[in-house]
């Protein structure tokens, strides 16, 4: 029996058959559309015995902090990011570190803000245990000051309860936010709501939309969208970062590149003026949201988020035979007034002793 962890560049040459039944984060086409979250590149790290894939994991290795705080591993698990709702429920276990000691990082996750281990052992825990060690090995020995995972979903229970005894410190990280369709119709969709309230709360908006003369569409994503990238580059700037048209153009090229029937996108407009998006893709029964932009100086945009993310998509889900749709972390309160499940995601640090 021979056993190695084989480290390279990007991914494995058989990983589209090791996450072959994986959720929709570690799939490939995921990975390459949110690719530059991660920095210049990524590696991937897998446990192979005697050739096959027993597990395999992939990540960056990030030399400074990332300018998205939530993707900077030392911020989050310093206590720097309580304000944002992340990691804001434990004590940080590198609350008395200095950056200068975290850096450089190895970060493993999926840009889609999701961490789990894929292979036919992801879930074995002495594997998994071989494959840690073998992890943390290589990361001390190739100068590594600090290896972190974020956003571990519960598919990565086996593996978190294995990462303790390799000198891990776990923390409650933020929520997962899901919405299992199991309606047949919008009305169907408001009786899943948690309350009364909450259903009041969607008709009242609805009723607000109709009353101010504004239009709903819902249509498949064209080869140029300059209208959404303008709007995607207003949101992203909302939020502090700095927004690059260039990047927004590859990013939906990109989605536009996907299978006729895969990419639908919402929109709210006043005439024909657009004030609000939302860009959703199809895998198998799962809907993932991709994109998002707002005009926030328009009057009447303040509805486009919910209605676009919620309502629209609520009406048209079992149409296109959707099961699930997938929301990730973040404003998990008006998520869940709005019937998303929420499911508990970790984060996890190392420092190399």
């Amino acid at each position: 029996m021979s056993v190695e962890l084989v480290v390279q560049e990007g991914l494995p040459h058989d990983w589209d058959a090791i996450t072959r039944h994986a959720p929709v984060p570690a799939r490939r086409w995921w990975i390459e559309l949110g690719r530059s979250r991660l920095g210049a590149g990524y590696q991937s790290f897998t446990l192979r015995e005697n050739g096959m894939a027993l597990v395999s994991m992939i990540g960056a290795i990030l030399t400074e902090p990332p300018t998205r705080a939530r993707l900077d591993p030392f911020a989050i698990l310093a206590g720097h990011t309580v304000s944002q709702g992340l990691a804001a429920a434990a004590p940080p276990p590198w609350s008395s570190e200095q950056s200068e000691n975290v850096f450089p990082c190895l970060l493993l996750m999926y840009p889609d803000y999701a961490s789990f281990p894929v292979g036919t052992k992801a879930s074995a825990p002495a594997i998994l245990g071989d494959f840690l060690a073998a992890l943390t090995d290589w990361a001390d020995g190739t100068g590594i000051a600090a290896t972190a995972l974020l956003y571990l979903t519960p598919t990565a229970d086996p593996l978190m309860e294995a990462l303790p005894a390799t000198g891990f410190q776990l923390v409650p990280l933020t929520g997962q936010c899901d919405l299992d369709v199991t309606w047949g119709d919008f009305n169907g969709y408001l009786a899943t709501l948690p309350n009364k309230r909450s259903a009041q709360m969607v008709r009242r908006e609805l009723r607000r939309i109709d009353e101010q003369g504004l239009i709903l569409t819902s249509r498949p994503l064209s080869a140029q969208e300059p209208e959404l990238i303008r709007l995607r580059c207003m949101q992203v700037a909302k939020y502090g970062a700095t927004p690059n048209v260039e990047v927004e153009q590859r990013y939906m090229a990109q989605l536009f590149a996907r299978p006729e029937g895969d990419v639908t996108v919402f929109t709210m407009q006043r005439t024909e003026q657009v004030l609000g998006f939302a860009v959703f893709v199809q895998d198998d029964d799962i809907w993932t949201v991709a994109l998002a932009g707002t005009d926030y100086a328009a009057a009447g945009s303040r509805f486009a988020y919910f209605s676009n993310l919620f309502y629209q998509p609520a009406r048209e889900a079992p149409i296109k035979n959707v099961r699930t749709i997938a929301y990730g972390p973040g404003s998990l309160d008006a998520k869940r007034r709005r019937g998303c499940r929420i499911t508990q995601l970790m984060a996890a640090g190392r420092l190399r002793g």
